[in-house]
């Protein structure tokens, strides 16, 4: 049986088995989102915080097909948590690269069994990780400043699940005791309590009738003091006019600790102030007008202190950045000075260098040069990746020890070469749209346009359609300058059926194509699966 053939009918076997969490992106690639089976005692930690779960949000498994699977080799895949650390699912993907793979047998169904066997009986949300390099099939992993928030997001999912299992099922009120269906009854957020809508509704009938709104307006149930929600007290109720009545009184006392509010410097009385342009306020009750912001009498003629030291912060806010702009100026122009004698040598190895050409279409022409121009603006920053969460980071001074402020992680920069100009330095200057123009211009001098020989013609051998921007491609070569830089960045999709031109950003040789997610080694072009390739054939990083 032929691999297309093997993958189809994996594709069909998979879709049966998960239903609506299988998701078909195209013939050679697809989703699975895994949801873990939990036993009924799950607990997750965080710290000294813990709390039991019943459901977890599933995990993202994304699977790429190519030539070679399944007859030689396994397929590509792309491991997507929130949940999950980075070093957690680095590892995870370290597990199925090294899971027995049996040539001419599928292996999707026994990496899901692998990757559910991840989750047992207790789950830690960890703030203390190893320093491990990055894998790109790891994506969305958390990191330690963001360990709480997913906490709080686990509890939040588990308990709007909890909430869709409890309108399904039949419920016992505890005012009346009557059982009826929980799609009928209100469930309160704040306590989980849970009431029919006619009990509740007489309840907060008598509470407003009481005096009782907005925080006052407390649960049923016995020393219970959580505060119904408004939208539980609307859907409660349903009545325009009481629930009217009921956000008015409660508008009335959050005023009274709003920010507008002023108090009034000689009785103390609560003055609401005006809009932020107009420093004026006069009491009701004394009549005294003052300035809201000194509390001082007010003084139409003369501007407030306060407004007064406003302005000076200003001042020299812009005297800073326009030092700033100089020195910027400065150095760029320094750069253009060095940058002549250094054009020989750029030609002698342009002449040296193996012929090599890329051809694209014309209408992909400015979202490849916006790429390229990313990268060499990270290239002359000389920014390095932090290890641990890889965010950029630029070094400014003092020794090689660094430290990432966003992670808290410790390491040591790499020492390379002081970054060089490029010709396409000079571009950088420009703002939003003209860089993209201006490097454009300079590209199209290097580039030639080849017509798409596959237009369509009538019986009589014309081409009667109009030509637009995708019939036309545009080809440029490293026998210039430009297109010399060019290609030393790009690398085409080994995969026949895509060919994508993908811009190499980092360091890093282990490439995703953006448009069908191969993975390849940028620079002997072949498929990249896990790490093994890196440690017996190419380097994992190189510079440009």
């Amino acid at each position: 049986m032929a691999n297309s053939e093997k993958q189809a009918e994996e594709i069909l076997a998979l879709e049966s088995i998960f239903d609506h969490k299988f998701h078909l992106f195209n013939e050679h690639q697809y989703e699975i989102l895994i949801e873990f089976d939990l036993p009924t005692t799950f607990t997750i930690r965080f710290n000294d915080k813990i709390s039991l779960i019943q459901y977890l949000p599933p995990l993202s498994l994304i699977i790429n097909y190519h030539d070679e699977y399944p007859s030689d080799e396994p397929p590509s895949f792309i491991l997507s948590c929130f949940y999950f650390s980075k070093i957690d699912l680095i590892k995870l993907c370290q597990k199925i690269d090294e899971f027995s793979f049996i040539p001419g047998e599928v292996c999707v169904y026994d990496w899901i069994v692998l990757i559910k066997q991840e989750i047992t009986n207790d789950f830690i949300i960890g703030t203390d990780f190893i320093e491990q390099e990055n894998d790109p099939r790891a994506l969305n992993g958390y990191i330690v400043e963001n360990a709480e928030k997913i906490f709080q997001n686990l509890i939040e999912y588990n308990q709007r699940r909890e909430d869709d299992l409890f309108r399904t099922q039949l419920q016992t009120c505890s005012i009346c005791t009557d059982i009826i269906p929980g799609i009928d009854c209100i469930r309160l957020h704040r306590c989980g309590h849970f009431y029919c809508r006619s009990c509740l509704n007489n309840y907060i009938r008598i509470t407003l009738e009481n005096g009782k709104f907005g925080e006052n307006l407390h649960c049923p149930e016995n020393q219970c003091r959580q505060a119904l929600l408004p939208t539980e007290v609307k859907q409660a109720i349903q009545n325009d006019e009481l629930y009217e009545r009921y956000e008015r009184l409660t508008l009335q006392h959050g005023l009274e600790s709003m920010e507008d509010i002023v108090w009034c410097p000689r009785c103390q009385s609560p003055v609401v102030s005006g809009p932020d342009s107009d420093n004026l306020a006069v009491c009701g009750l004394c009549r005294y007008t003052f300035c809201k912001k000194c509390k001082e009498i007010f003084h139409s003629q003369t501007m407030c202190s306060k407004d007064y030291l406003i302005e000076q912060m200003k001042l020299q806010r812009e005297k800073e950045r326009q030092r700033l702009k100089e020195e910027r100026d400065a150095a760029l122009a320094q750069i253009n000075k060095t940058q002549t004698p250094k054009e020989s040598l750029k030609q002698q190895q342009i002449a040296k260098q193996r012929y090599c050409q890329i051809v694209i279409k014309l209408s992909e022409q400015d979202s490849l040069l916006r790429e390229i121009l990313t990268a060499e603006r990270i290239n002359l920053q000389g920014i390095q990746y932090c290890s641990h969460c890889h965010v950029p980071i630029e070094k400014n001074g003092g020794c090689s020890h660094m430290h990432c402020t966003r992670c808290n992680n410790d390491f040591t920069w790499q020492l390379t070469q002081e970054p060089t100009a490029s010709i396409i330095a000079p571009y950088l200057e420009n703002e939003g749209h003209m860089e993209i123009e201006s490097l454009k211009e300079e590209f199209n001098k290097a580039a030639s346009l080849v017509e798409n020989l596959q237009i369509p013609s009538d019986q009589t051998g014309n081409n009667n359609q109009q030509i637009t921007d995708e019939d036309l491609n545009i080809s440029i070569d490293n026998q210039s300058a430009i297109g010399s830089i060019i290609l030393n960045r790009v690398k085409v999709c080994p995969t026949k059926s895509c060919k994508n031109v993908n811009v190499k950003v980092t360091h890093d040789n282990w490439m995703i194509c953006s448009a069908c997610m191969k993975q390849y080694c940028f620079l002997c072009g072949n498929t990249v699966n896990g790490q093994k390739h890196f440690a017996k054939k190419c380097i994992r990083n190189t510079p440009i």
